[in-house]
């Protein structure tokens, strides 16, 4: 189970490297991959949020790694813009207004 911080960078690692290095056809679907862990409750956003920022040579190369964040930007910028959660829950929840307006958004970019 991913619990803590350190578990959810070491996912986002586990797939940068996955798709960056092993099954580069798998970089354009970086932001629906993102978007199945988020509405899973596995990555939350501030995590998810926070590793797009900037670019790491922890589990790839920086290159690989620069590749792997540009394709994630469709779901980072959806994060980034959404009104907090109308349902009262501290995350989010399939009643949310934020998660809603994510799947809206997220088919609109082709995720």
């Amino acid at each position: 189970m991913v619990s803590s911080e350190k578990h959810q960078k070491s996912l986002l690692g586990g797939i940068e490297r996955l798709a960056g290095l092993e099954r580069p056809e798998l970089i354009p679907l970086i932001p629906k991959i993102l978007m199945e862990f988020y509405q899973a409750d596995i990555l939350e956003e501030d995590v998810v949020s926070s590793w797009g920022t900037h670019v790491s040579k922890k589990f790839v190369d920086k290159e690989t790694s620069k590749k792997v964040r540009k394709a994630s930007e469709p779901f980072l910028k959806v994060c980034a813009y959404l009104p907090v959660s109308n349902c009262g829950c501290s995350r989010r929840c399939s009643g949310s207004l934020r998660l809603r307006t994510m799947r809206t958004t997220m088919i609109r970019l082709g995720g």
